[in-house]
């Protein structure tokens, strides 16, 4: 995850001289072909920025480009946020693409109640489909089952979070490993002059491999700096388990520690006992995500900072770099990640859409 996190772009595409001279692919397209209809002024335009860019045409991906793409999405109903952000991302590329012909077609699954039959049969109807973005499937029934799809079409793009056992062309997430660092460094900053440096660690589900990962950089960073990891807890990302791991921890245990990471965005539970406790002011609290409900909390100052992973971003780079693989306009690397920002009460309205 720590390596090959941006998209490789070619030399030169049609993508390249669209954006630099402000048109759409489509028209760039247009000018490459003598009978096309297009006025002589934007075709020499076009002509000229190709040569500065030392394009050469590619009939095969032009000819993509003009035919029907057939783009599936299917994820679960989990986390609200994500489907949310997701939808939006995803909405919002597509018509940043509009001059292609793009069928787009989108699947959610109930978290609870979802069966292997269901990816099943909906990956049956998108067997011809050009590629296909897939996020919170991971029971290893759908991971056999995408596996299988992989052998009939590899572009399979994995959102948010990485399955290692899964073929697919990419993964669009955030970066756990940059994440976790940042917060055992601001939690260090913020207890850099306090005697009290014991610090726990909150994950969502372990078994994914994303939160394990950013619980063991976490405490390797922790440790780095000086800070002493008392505690690690999975949580599952499930409110019911991080409630009763913290009456274990604070009420149990009578642990204080100074810092809390938690990197779920389900952390609601968290902020409430901290706060109904009135442990803010001795407690560093770092959590995960921007929505209106743990917004509050750190507008009060129950939380110091939340890390941002920009699912928005994820979804429309998810989306767009399939898009423009499949038509061959770039190359993709393993990973496609939006850089983590840390949010602060100071600069929260810039993260409110």
């Amino acid at each position: 995850m720590e390596n090959g996190i941006i998209a490789k772009k070619k030399k030169s595409t049609i993508i390249t001289i669209a954006d630099e001279l402000g048109v759409s692919p489509s028209t760039v397209s247009r000018a490459f072909n003598p009978k096309s209809k297009i006025s002589n002024e934007a075709r020499q335009r076009i002509l000229q920025c190709a040569k500065r860019q030392n394009y050469v045409p590619n009939r095969t991906a032009s000819r993509l480009s003009m035919r029907e793409i057939n783009i599936g999405v299917v994820y679960t109903s989990f986390y609200e946020l994500a489907s949310d952000e997701f939808a939006k991302g995803i909405r919002d590329a597509y018509r940043e693409l509009f001059d292609l012909k793009i069928n787009l077609e989108f699947e959610t699954l109930n978290y609870t109640t979802r069966t292997s039959d269901n990816l099943r049969e909906i990956l049956s109807r998108w067997e011809n489909f050009d590629g296909v973005i897939v996020s919170g499937l991971s029971d290893p029934d759908e991971i056999a089952i995408l596996n299988r799809y992989a052998k009939i079409n590899r572009n399979i793009v994995l959102l948010q979070a990485d399955i290692p056992e899964v073929d697919k062309l990419f993964v669009s997430c955030h970066d756990p490993a940059v994440s976790s660092r940042m917060a055992a460094e601001f939690i260090a900053d913020c207890l850099k002059f306090s005697p009290r440096k014991d610090v726990v660690i909150f994950t969502g589900e372990r078994r994914t491999g994303l939160h394990t990962e950013a619980n063991d950089v976490f405490i390797r960073a922790a440790e780095e700096l000086g800070l002493n990891v008392v505690g690690s807890f999975d949580m599952k990302d499930s409110p019911e388990m991080l409630k009763w791991q913290l009456y274990e921890m604070y009420v149990k245990q009578g642990m204080r520690p100074a810092g809390v990471y938690i990197t779920s965005g389900k952390s609601i539970e968290l902020c409430k006992f901290i706060k109904e406790n009135e442990l803010s002011e001795r407690t560093v609290l770092v959590t995960f995500d921007v929505y209106p409900e743990l917004n509050e909390y750190l507008k009060s100052g129950v939380i110091t900072a939340t890390i941002y992973q920009n699912l928005y971003k994820q979804a429309k780079n998810a989306f767009i770099n399939l898009v423009k693989y499949v038509i061959g306009q770039i190359d993709v690397g393993n990973f496609i990640s939006p850089a983590p920002e840390l949010v602060l009460k100071s600069n929260l309205d810039f993260y409110i859409r």
